[in-house]
């Protein structure tokens, strides 16, 4: 499978992940939507695309499901922390680089990475099954 159609399949991944986003901030805050929304797609950039890309969809297609939650978590935090970095960085104030006042941001981080990833690997496989289907 190609990198462009492995892309492809983890932005709509990412699309899932953000109706889970917006399905949960529906009823109290969801003005807030726009804003995690935008660090979604920018923890997508600097994370996700990179991992999508860096291992085949081959060997993810064969990952047991339990791992797949794991690595899925571990993703959102990652990717927060890597913005933030980021962003320190090119305000020039890395020294002075803090996650104070991002404990809201963590839990959702993990929730729309998790679903995400779900999506993606659920997306390699049902793409494997089909090939493999039509192949015989």
């Amino acid at each position: 499978m190609g990198p462009i159609r492995r892309v492809l399949f983890a932005a709509i991944a990412l699309v899932a992940g953000e109706a889970v986003l917006f399905m949960l901030l529906f009823r109290g805050a969801s003005k807030l939507f726009p804003m995690y929304a935008i660090f979604s797609i920018l923890g997508w950039l600097l994370v996700g695309v990179p991992f999508v890309l860096a291992f085949p969809a081959e060997l993810l297609s064969r990952v047991p499901w339990p791992l797949y939650l794991v690595i899925g978590a571990a993703l959102g935090p990652l990717a927060v922390l890597l913005i933030f970095a980021v962003l320190f960085a090119l305000q020039g104030r890395l020294k002075e680089f803090s996650l104070a006042h991002t404990e809201s941001l963590w839990p959702l981080a993990v929730l729309v990475s998790t679903v995400s990833f779900l999506a993606y690997a659920s997306l390699l496989r049902w793409r494997f099954l089909k090939s493999a289907t039509m192949g015989q």
